[in-house]
């Protein structure tokens, strides 16, 4: 297959089936993984797991450690998913790795199942020296959860693919600490009590250790500058990434990174420069004018921009939020925190397969917004949309608006 045949591959199988850990650490098997060669870092969580895996990346990398980073989803091309020292995965190796699973596969696989599987072996024919994972739903069921990690890192616990994983949070938090194995170094967010709870338990069946972090002190938040600074174990840090709970996911890498054996002074270089798309995005329309992106494809993620968002400067009573809700997640909570923040509200359905009907989203709000359809993404233009323009509630969103320059 080339590169456009192994992409129609894997959005043909999207939907095939549930995923099967057993069939996937069989293929892995044919495929000759076991042993993988190098050290991983699998990271869970309901929030903040991606910003988490980017910023170890990026820490590594500029440690002088060859570094595969795995993550989803992808907001372009499914190529971003697959990385190595930052870079995407090209084209051809893309192709190629698609194709040696498909070869190799132990039986029908689906979509995600495929892609670990050809990250992985793409990472191991490179000769990586650590990869960092990210899981995709849960963990102790998750695609992912082949591999026996040096280093897990839940980075918090909440209510979401409550069909899939429960609907309480110990229910969540069991689920999420099943990536922890024995002899692995674990590092979690503040998950609270009952969630700490499931981890702790983990833990000790897994012979594990848990690894206490300090606390983080939050500094300073430039919203002219879009940065922001925390003061973390003794040591101030600065990103070019905005909000509370992103800080408290990169120290989390931090963490990680120090076991690893990275200096505080590397991790200072290499987050000064770092960024994530479609966190707290800023785009500049015109003069006085923005548009802001931010994935916040779940309530507490929501709630998190939302406390960015009030404290920022775009902040204005008559801006704008364009809303789609991702399948799988409480989609009427997010509706209501929606219409508690804005007075005009757009609607849309970028994916039909992945995103909730707007008409269905309609029905979930009381009218004390203004609220209107999107028909054409197409012809989507800021500038007519009234004060600064927000957009958020999924990440298939991202693709089919402005991005920030590179």
């Amino acid at each position: 297959m080339n590169f456009e045949q192994s992409v129609k591959f894997l959005f043909d199988i999207q939907t095939n089936k549930k995923s099967s850990l057993k069939l996937v650490r069989e293929t892995a098997e044919k495929l000759g993984l076991f042993p993988l060669g190098f050290k991983t870092v699998h990271i869970a969580g309901t929030n903040g797991k991606g910003t988490a895996a980017c910023a170890l990346g990026a820490i590594l990398k500029e440690a002088g450690f060859k570094t595969g980073v795995f993550t989803s989803p992808h907001i372009k091309t499914p190529l971003e998913r697959i990385k190595i020292n930052g870079s995407l995965i090209s084209r051809r190796d893309f192709a190629k790795a698609v194709s040696l699973v498909k070869e190799k596969q132990a039986g029908e696989l689906n979509f995600f199942e495929t892609l670990i599987l050809a990250a992985l072996s793409h990472f191991k024919n490179k000769k990586i020296d650590i990869a960092v994972v990210e899981c995709g739903i849960g963990g102790l069921l998750d695609s992912t959860n082949i591999i026996d990690a040096d280093i897990c890192i839940i980075t918090s616990v909440a209510l979401d693919h409550c069909a899939m994983l429960g609907g309480a949070i110990k229910d969540i938090a069991f689920q999420k600490s099943g990536i922890i194995k024995k002899k692995s170094s674990v590092i979690c967010g503040p998950l609270g009590e009952e969630a700490s709870s499931e981890v702790l338990k983990a833990v000790d069946k897994a012979g594990a250790k848990l690894v206490k972090t300090g606390r983080i002190k939050n500094l300073r938040q430039n919203f002219k500058e879009l940065g922001s600074s925390f003061d973390f174990e003794g040591e101030t840090y600065r990103t070019k990434i905005m909000g509370a709970a992103q800080n408290g996911n990169i120290a989390l890498a931090v963490k990680a990174a120090a076991l690893l054996g990275v200096r505080a002074d590397i991790c200072k270089i290499a987050l000064k420069g770092f960024v994530m798309p479609c966190r707290f995005e800023v785009v500049k329309i015109k003069r006085g004018k923005y548009l802001i992106k931010d994935g916040a494809h779940n309530p507490a993620a929501f709630k998190e921009f939302i406390k960015t968002y009030k404290s920022s400067r775009f902040c204005k009573r008559d801006n704008t939020l364009i809303l789609a809700c991702s399948k799988g997640h409480d989609y009427k909570e997010l509706c209501a925190l929606a219409e508690m923040n804005f007075k005009n509200i757009v609607l849309l359905c970028p994916n039909e397969k992945r995103n909730i009907e707007a008409k269905i989203l309609l029905n979930c709000f009381n009218k004390t917004a203004k609220v209107s359809f999107l028909r054409d993404i197409s012809s989507f233009n800021p500038e007519e949309f009234r004060g600064n323009v927000i957009v958020a509630g999924s990440f298939y969103l991202a693709p089919l608006l402005p991005c920030r320059p590179d």
